[in-house]
């Protein structure tokens, strides 16, 4: 387990929120604040990440008589690095119009696949509501295990450097020695040079 694994979540719940998942046996510590969006988020990240809780009836008040209050919702929430919406039913369900409210379950599930590509904001459906839970937080966890390696990665140096380094450019000579008149005429004067003959017995 790495160590990003062992951080607890620091989960942030809107104030707002009726029914609010208390996370219990998970590494998670919560605190209560005011969302501009959404219901739940990471501490430090509250206007990049967003998840939006919702039961089943809920959801459908939010595509019928609440329609417009929930589309401004989602219109914020398109701007947030990653947004969702988890619902604590199954598509089944909304599709079998296992609710109350005077609502057309085929409209709804259309209300609910345009919704998602006109704001790119994905639902993710569960068996219950502690399946919706468990969404909730791993969506949260992916988040923040992910902005910490970015974290790790800007604070690890270069694991390849130069051995030395050369000069170039205009008024580099060889090896990266100075190019000026002196030492062009030292090069040419040790060019120029006699070279010494051995002498002596065996020439």
């Amino acid at each position: 387990m790495s160590d990003n694994a062992k951080i607890p979540l620091q989960v942030v719940v809107d104030s707002r929120e009726q029914c609010p998942f208390r996370f219990e046996g998970y590494p998670v510590e919560v605190e209560t604040g005011a969302l501009a969006s959404a219901d739940y988020s990471l501490h430090g990240f509250t206007d990049r990440i967003g998840i939006e809780r919702k039961s089943l009836p809920d959801l459908v008040a939010c595509l019928g008589v609440e329609r417009e209050r929930f589309a401004r919702e989602l219109a914020r929430l398109r701007g947030y690095d990653c947004a969702a919406v988890v619902v604590e039913a199954t598509a089944d369900d909304l599709r079998a119009g296992h609710f109350r409210a005077k609502l057309n379950p085929e409209a709804a599930w259309q209300s609910v696949l345009a919704f998602a590509q006109r704001y790119r904001i994905p639902f993710f459906w569960s068996d219950s509501r502690a399946d919706a839970e468990e969404t909730t937080f791993h969506l949260l966890r992916h988040y923040q295990h992910d902005r910490m390696r970015e974290l790790q990665a800007l604070r690890i140096p270069a694991r390849i450097a130069p051995e030395r380094q050369t000069a170039q450019g205009p008024g580099a000579g060889v090896e990266g020695k100075p190019d000026t008149p002196e030492s062009r005429t030292e090069g040419k004067a040790n060019s120029t040079a006699p070279t010494a003959t051995a002498t002596g017995a065996g020439t």
